[in-house]
């Protein structure tokens, strides 16, 4: 589509260059009485300004539609490798500055490889062609007239480097608002129950001052542009009137060649005046491709073996495992197997690295080699995209996405049919709340399942992964938003749906963990105590104590 489109700007810039030249043959057939050349004369440049404007169309057109493919690959490969990243890099970014990045930065390189490129080699192009006939007419009036240039290509080399500047600290102040909008419209129940509306408009407007600082700087540069560019052309204009009128006075050169000549000249003055708009998009575009650069940059690449073999309940060894977001440790050699099939629970303090464990299980965040093997082999050398397909992955704020009930149930498997969708939604207990639905299963969840409880959230979420009927359950505290009773009933309604499957269960409430395998307490990283359900109320420690605590809050609850 680029080259159909240089094709037509050539043919556009061919037939501009005509329009002079039957200028100059009209001009010199009136002075000269031939009144048939001069109607011809009149005729091809009627026709050829008719041509002209089609083929300036067409180019257009294929310019700009390669730059829109151009920005839907982009865009595409952005999302593809953003979902690629580890847990690292999204601790890295924020989510509004990569909206921004994905959004104004992906709009800015689509104007200039679109109307930008269009310019700029519609730029080179006009300028080699006209200069050559420049030539051909008066090569000592042309070098008159480039007289002038030398002083664009000095403003060009100063304001590039400047504008480069200018452009990413408007790129960054752009990508900051962002991040405030965001944050703002995710958070405004939070904003407005702590009446923190005037602190927050406050901190969006100091954002907004130096945003609109950083673009009014922009502004006088490009501002800049503009009348030096202007300045040029009437420059040579008058150089070529005083010279070239002296020569037709003294016959040296005809009225209709001077016409042409200055024809000629002015066909320089538009691109001229546009090259420093393109100037200015240019480093807007190369900010912003500095900024998508680091998002799309490959991962290093790293042989990873398949799996050798797909079981139905695989097990699970964690050896010495040691990890850390910053420079305190959240895991210290934490040791533990999980048996093909088993179901192990784990609880613990706020903080003690239970839903860290479920991240790196899940490979979210990279542990060392050697710290986990499943089914024997290490999880580093694994294909994360074939390990994940066996995983059954439930976190603790089941995020919802923007559709239907049973668009969301059947997320993990858009085949599954009716009677899938009834069976997972009567294993969490949802048939009844989804009957009383006036649109039933097609009832809209809203945005992240705003539409829905806290509690129908988590089991939408618990529905979805069984549709997804993965051989290893991550479960993290799936039960959290759910009264003690409900989270019973649907916790054993699920119970014999994954027997056979190998499940890791985090859970605040350790009542939910008696009929586990085996039970592991965590404190600050560490194991505290393990074993089953009678063997850690036989140490009557940690264990014994949260079943307690849980036991008397019920009793207090039912007392209310």
């Amino acid at each position: 589509m680029l080259l159909v489109g240089l094709v037509w700007l050539l043919l556009t810039d061919g037939l501009g260059l005509l329009l002079p030249w039957m200028l100059k043959v009209g001009v010199d057939a009136a002075q000269q009485g031939a009144p048939r050349q001069l109607l011809l004369a009149a005729v091809v440049l009627v026709v050829a300004a008719l041509l002209r404007f089609g083929t300036r169309l067409l180019s257009r057109f294929a310019f700009l539609r390669s730059a829109c493919r151009m920005e839907l690959d982009l865009r595409r490969d952005l999302l593809s490798r953003l979902l690629c990243r580890e847990g690292p890099f999204f601790d890295r970014h924020r989510t509004g500055d990569l909206l921004s990045r994905c959004t104004n930065d992906l709009s800015n390189i689509r104007i200039m490889a679109g109307f930008g490129l269009l310019i700029l080699i519609n730029t080179v192009l006009v300028y080699l062609l006209t200069l050559s006939l420049l030539f051909s007419l008066s090569p000592s009036l042309t070098l008159l007239a480039l007289i002038p240039y030398p002083l664009l290509l000095v403003l060009v080399k100063y304001l590039s480097g400047r504008l480069l500047t200018a452009s990413t600290a408007v790129q960054k102040g752009l990508g900051r608002i962002s991040e405030a909008l965001e944050e703002g419209i995710s958070g405004q129940a939070v904003i407005r129950s702590y009446s923190l509306h005037g602190a927050r408009c406050d901190h969006f407007e100091q954002l907004n001052g130096e945003y609109l600082s950083s673009s009014l700087k922009l502004a006088r540069l490009r501002a800049l542009i503009g009348p030096v560019m202007a300045l040029i052309a009437p420059i040579s204009t008058l150089l070529i009137l005083y010279v070239g009128g002296a020569r037709v006075v003294t016959k040296e050169l005809s009225l209709g060649e001077l016409i042409a000549f200055n024809a000629y000249l002015m066909q320089l003055a538009m691109p001229t005046l546009m090259l420093g708009w393109v100037l200015s998009l240019g480093q807007r575009a190369m900010a912003s491709a500095e900024r998508l650069r680091s998002l799309l940059t490959p991962l290093p690449s790293a042989d990873r073996l398949p799996l050798v073999a797909v079981s139905a309940a695989p097990t699970v060894e964690i050896q010495r495992l040691n990890f850390s977001y910053t420079d305190q440790p959240v895991l210290k050699d934490f040791t533990l197997s999980l048996a093909a099939g088993s179901l192990v629970g784990i609880s613990g303090a706020t903080g003690s690295g239970k839903s860290t464990l479920l991240q790196l299980l899940a490979g979210f965040y990279p542990s060392q080699p050697g710290e986990i093997s499943i089914d024997r082999q290490d999880l580093t050398t694994l294909d994360m995209v074939e390990h994940r397909k066996r995983l059954a992955v439930v976190p603790q704020e089941g995020r919802l996405f923007s559709g239907s009930l049973q668009d969301n149930l059947l997320y993990g498997k858009p085949a599954g049919d009716e009677k899938l969708l009834h069976q997972v939604a009567d294993a969490v207990c949802l048939s009844a709340e989804v009957s009383a639905f006036e649109e039933g299963f097609a009832t809209r969840v809203g945005e992240g399942g705003k539409a829905l409880s806290g509690g129908q959230r988590q089991r939408v979420a618990l529905g979805r992964a069984l549709a997804r009927d993965g051989s290893l359950w991550l479960l993290d505290d799936p039960f959290s938003h759910l009264d003690a009773a409900t989270a019973r009933q649907v916790w054993q309604a699920m119970r014999p749906l994954l027997r056979d499957k190998t499940v890791l269960l985090v859970s605040a409430r350790v009542s939910l963990l008696e009929m586990a395998d085996d039970i592991v307490i965590l404190d600050q990283g560490r194991v505290a105590e393990q074993g089953s359900h009678a063997e850690l109320l036989a140490l009557e420690g940690r264990y014994a104590r949260l079943l307690e605590q849980e036991r008397l809050k019920q009793e207090l609850e039912g007392l209310e």
